[in-house]
C-alpha cells in the first residue's frame, strides 16, 4: 500500500493501486469509534453507498481500494451524506492516470 495512490477529501482517504481485479475494502479507525458496533455501523453505511454508487460507474478501472473513514463523532454518518461524499472520490479514482496503469501481480 506504500507504493498506492492517496487521494484526501474531508474525513475520508482512498488509498487506491492497479490490481487484476476491481475490490474495494473500508477501514474506520478504533481511535474515533471505540465501540465495535458503532465502527460496524459506518462500515455498512459506506459499503451500502459504494454499492449504490459502483451500480452507476461500471466502469471504474481494475484496482485494489481501501476507504478510511476518519472523522470524529460530530455529526451522524447517513446513507445520504455517504453517497455525496463518496461520490467525487471515486470520480477521482475514475480519472487517475494511475489507476488506469497495468495491474500489477
Amino acid at each position: 500500500m506504500s507504493k498506492g495512490t492517496r487521494i484526501n477529501q474531508g474525513p475520508y482517504t482512498i488509498i487506491f493501486i492497479p490490481y487484476q481485479e476491481f475490490n474495494i475494502g473500508f477501514s474506520v479507525p478504533k481511535r474515533f469509534f471505540a465501540k465495535a458496533h458503532s465502527r460496524n455501523r459506518v462500515k455498512r453505511l459506506l459499503r451500502e453507498a459504494s454499492a449504490s454508487l459502483l451500480s452507476h460507474y461500471r466502469e471504474l478501472p481494475k484496482a485494489a481500494i481501501i476507504v478510511k473513514y476518519g472523522k470524529k463523532k460530530g455529526a451522524s454518518l447517513t446513507l445520504n451524506s455517504a453517497i455525496d461524499s463518496l461520490r467525487p472520490l471515486l470520480l477521482a479514482v475514475k480519472n487517475s492516470n494511475s489507476a488506469n496503469a497495468l495491474p500489477q501481480e
